[in-house]
Order: structure tokens, then C-alpha cells, then sequence
């Protein structure tokens, strides 16, 4: 089985106040063109389809096009629900939808549910016209659907069951989950932890380890607590409370994540994050994004490989004086369609610069900074005073997790209290 694994699309985004839909419309028509020269079995999107969980309009309509192009292509498409989305509204007519081949998470229910399916109430028709041969679409060229099941119980997550000429695949549609919706499914089970609230609900999916699995899931997944790279524009997780560690998913031979904006494997190479196929903020500047394309053969035989994606309009930070950037010679080298920061070094706040530099040249200027004596004194100013309304435990335990990409262990607290303490009370 050969697909491409994506996530993060956050169809409907804006920008600092700059909206995205155009280049989302041009990157997934980039998508369909390399699922033409690559040809894969199957799609799968992991999270975070749009980027409100009441999408607007453009948004809708631009992912139902892209999923009307993958199934004329005969692509299996997977998809679950991230944080951004809304679980019940992105699974609308899903039963209908699995007929085209795509497939799509639903909300995870808490026992006592009367609720027909995981993502809310429905009825026969779920307001979409009949399909057209619908089995036509039902499997690629080597990959066939050969059951569907879960979703719609309480505590149970979707599961695919594919065949190929290896034999069965299965796939574990997991939409985000918070321990509060694992503890309102499984009352009885001890759940503390989004580590504990994955472990019950893959430990009564009754998974098989010695079959060809794959996971699909949304979450801030990490290897023994070290954070992985992040960026601005993603939801922040404080002191690692919301991780859940990798370790959980030994049973999958890959696991489809989504969250995270910047391509990684987290623990081993077959746990990774698809990245956002568009830069969504300044701090993803520097990364290459890209379509993960990963072929399953034998049990435990993974090869995976990244296809290079090119934007519409890219995101650069520009630095230098006003005088500088507005020149005929700074400017030759750029593009006039990019997206911009502009951080200037001028001492003396320029009048007017951000209009000035829209109608020169930026017509795209996302962001104005200054770097100067006066930023940077207050910059300092702004840190001391922070650090002056903290416990020194906590400056501590902050500088501690910058160093080490990790969170101090209850020994660590314990030892740095007392140290503290007795420092204290000595002087």
C-alpha cells in the first residue's frame, strides 16, 4: 500500500488578517498533480482540515473539491478531525461518503449515547445526491476495501480493513481526544493522563501487533517528554501536559500524525508529522514543506520519502533600514507577490512606513517590527520585570526546559525546592 500522508491544511486561514484561500487552492491542486505522476493507493489527512470548527463558506467548498478529486482518481481517502475542526460537522454524510472510497473519523461518544453514529444524529439522507457507480470508486488499481467498522459505539474509533496483495491493512481513524471524552466512554478506567486516555482507547480497539497497522491521530505526540520543533501559529502546550508519548503506538507500523507544522518523526521513523503543506507563520520561514509518501509492504517493511511542495507566495523576513529596503536595488532580487516581514533598524520611528512600503513595493507586508536601541532596551525591561512577578522555582523550571527540551522530573522539583530554600533562608 502506497500513500501520501498530509495534514494541517487549515483550509480558511488568515494571516494577519491575509487570506490564505488562494494559496490553499493552488497547493492541494499541486497535491493532485503529484498524486497523478506518483499514483498512491490512498490519501490520508490528519487533522486540522480547516482552521475554525464553523469553516466558512470558500472553505467548504474548496475541500469538497479536492475530495471530488481524489475519488475520481480512485484514491482511498482517509481523514480525521484536529483541534481546528469540529468532529460532527466535518463527519457529515461520512456513511455517504464511504461509497466514493473516503473515509472519515467520527466523534469519539461517551457511553449512554443515543446519538446513531460517533459524529451526532442522522437520517437516511444525509442532503447528498446519489453517487454515480459508486463501486467503481471503491478501489484502486491494488487496494481494496474490505470492512469498515467502529465510530459509532461508545469508546470505539473507526477502523479500516484494507487488502492488497500483502494481505490485510488495517487503518485506526483517531479524531483529537481529551481524557475527558476517554473518561465519559470508559467511566471504570483510571484515566489521568492524554497518555492514559490513548492507551484505553487503543487498548479496547483490541488491536492486533502482528498485523500491517496504521494510525491516524491529531495530538502532541513526544519521545520520553522532549518537546519536538513547534511554530507560532500552532495551539501552545504548557509544560508538556497534553503530550502523549509514542511509545503507545508499538503496535502501528506508521503512524499518520497531525498538529505539529513542521515535518518530523518523533521517537522512531515511522511515528511522523506530515507538517502543514503551506508556512502559516513566520516561525515556519526556514521549513520545506512537503507530501510524506509512504509505501507498506511486508509487516515491518516501511519505506518513506518526501515529495518538495512550492507555494504561490512565499513568507521572507526582510531587515535593514527603510531607505535600504525601499531601493530599486534592494528590491530587484524579490518577488512583489510574497508575503512579507519587514523588521527595520532605523533608530527613529519611520512615519508611515507600513503604507508607504505596501505602495512601493510590499504589497503583501504582513508584519512591521523595529530593532533598535529602544526596542531592545525595552525588551530587556519587559524580561526582568516578568522575571521579577515569578517564583524562582518556576524561572527555574523554565530554564530547565529550554536547555533540555524537557520537563524536570518530580525529583528534580523536589531537590531544586530545597535548594532554594535553604539558599534562603542562608542569606
Amino acid at each position: 500500500m502506497k500513500f501520501f500522508h498530509l495534514s494541517d491544511l487549515h483550509l480558511g486561514k488568515r494571516v494577519n488578517g491575509f487570506s490564505m484561500i488562494e494559496d490553499q487552492k493552488y497547493i492541494l491542486q499541486q497535491i493532485t498533480e503529484l498524486a497523478d505522476r506518483e499514483a498512491p493507493d490512498a490519501v490520508i489527512i490528519a487533522g486540522d482540515v480547516y482552521d475554525k470548527s464553523i469553516p466558512s463558506v470558500e472553505a467548504v467548498n474548496l475541500f469538497d473539491d479536492f475530495l471530488v478529486s481524489l475519488a475520481q482518481r480512485n484514491l482511498q481517502v482517509f481523514v480525521i478531525s484536529g483541534n481546528h475542526d469540529s468532529a460532527e460537522r466535518i463527519s457529515y454524510g461520512g456513511r455517504v461518503m464511504e461509497q466514493s472510497g473516503i473515509h472519515i473519523s467520527r466523534r469519539i461518544i461517551g457511553g449512554g449515547s443515543t446519538s446513531s453514529s460517533g459524529s451526532g444524529e442522522y437520517s437516511d439522507s444525509d442532503g447528498f445526491a446519489s453517487f454515480e457507480n459508486p463501486a467503481e470508486n471503491l478501489s484502486a488499481s491494488s487496494l481494496s476495501v474490505s470492512s469498515s467498522s467502529g465510530g459509532t459505539d461508545p469508546g470505539k474509533i473507526s477502523i479500516v480493513r484494507l487488502e492488497d496483495e500483502y494481505g490485510a491493512i488495517y487503518v485506526y481513524l483517531i479524531p483529537y481526544i481529551h481524557p475527558s471524552v476517554v473518561r465519559a466512554a470508559w467511566p471504570e478506567e483510571t484515566v489521568g493522563s492524554w497518555t492514559e486516555a490513548m492507551e484505553v482507547l487503543l487498548r479496547h480497539a483490541d488491536i492486533d501487533p502482528e498485523a500491517r497497522n496504521i494510525a491516524v491521530a491529531h495530538q502532541y505526540v513526544t519521545a520520553d517528554g522532549v518537546r519536538p520543533e513547534e511554530s507560532d501559529s500552532e495551539q501552545k502546550h504548557i509544560g508538556g501536559l497534553d503530550n502523549v508519548e509514542y511509545s503507545i503506538f508499538d503496535a502501528f507500523d506508521y503512524v499518520a500524525l497531525g498538529h505539529l507544522h513542521g515535518p518530523q518523526h518523533i521517537g522512531r521513523p515511522t511515528v511522523r508529522y506530515a507538517g502543514s503543506p503551506l508556512k502559516y507563520s513566520f516561525s515556519e520561514e526556514n521549513q520545506k514543506k512537503s507530501v510524506a509518501v509512504v509505501e507498506i509492504r511486508e509487516k515491518g517493511d516501511v519505506g518513506i520519502s518526501q515529495l518538495p511542495l512550492s507555494a504561490l507566495r512565499d513568507l521572507r523576513t526582510l531587515r535593514g533600514t527603510f531607505d535600504e529596503l525601499m531601493s530599486p536595488e534592494y528590491t530587484a532580487a524579490l518577488s512583489k507577490e510574497d508575503y512579507y516581514r519587514v523588521i527595520l533598524t532605523d533608530e527613529q520611528d519611520v512615519d508611515h512606513a507600513v503604507s508607504r512600503l505596501r505602495k512601493y513595493f510590499y504589497t503583501n507586508l504582513m508584519e512591521l517590527d523595529y530593532d533598535n536601541a529602544r526596542t531592545r532596551a525595552q525588551g530587556v525591561t519587559d524580561a526582568l520585570e516578568e522575571a521579577i512577578e515569578k517564583e524562582p522555582a518556576e524561572v527555574l523550571e523554565e530554564l530547565f526546559l529550554k536547555q533540555n527540551g524537557k520537563a524536570m522530573s518530580d525529583f528534580q522539583k523536589d531537590l531544586a525546592a530545597r535548594l532554594i530554600d535553604e539558599i534562603w533562608n542562608t542569606t
